[in-house]
């Protein structure tokens, strides 16, 4: 078992105070999302398989009805449009690829430390939370 040393220094502070300005930003990230009661049935037809994700036919279309809606993720005046392939690489840090542990999307999509659930109409279910997981570990790649 690893055995964890608690943290201490002058580092501290500041990465207290990086960890709390990255959690502003994900707020700020969000404000303008609602709740979309037509996504909701069309994001419970979307099932990843356990390995092998492709973006187009389980990560886009997951966007296309839980993220990029009216009003939330679904044009340039968003701050992180979800549309197509690749504009969330506009903002570093959002999808990391290879590392869904520093992967901004996925503390959302988790509602992890204080994160706005998303989607707001209803969080995702385990099984997409874990495909979409799977595919940035896999690379975030623009499969087919």
């Amino acid at each position: 078992m690893h055995q964890y040393k608690k943290a201490t220094g002058p580092l501290i502070p500041l990465l207290r105070f990086a960890a709390a300005g990255t959690f502003a930003i994900l707020f700020s990230l969000f404000p303008a999302c609602k709740d979309s009661s037509n996504s909701v049935s069309a994001l419970d037809q979307i099932v990843f398989p356990a390995t092998g994700i492709s973006y187009e036919k389980q990560v886009q279309p997951l966007f296309n009805v839980g993220c990029a809606t009216t009003s939330c993720h679904d044009s340039q005046d968003a701050k992180l449009n979800l549309t197509s392939y690749g504009l969330w690489k506009l903002d570093p840090g959002v999808i990391v690829d290879g590392d869904s542990t520093n992967s901004r999307f996925v503390w959302c999509i988790e509602a992890k430390a204080g994160s706005p659930p998303m989607p707001p109409a209803r969080p995702l279910v385990e099984n997409q939370i874990q495909g979409l997981k799977q595919w940035i570990h896999e690379g975030a790649k623009d499969t087919k």
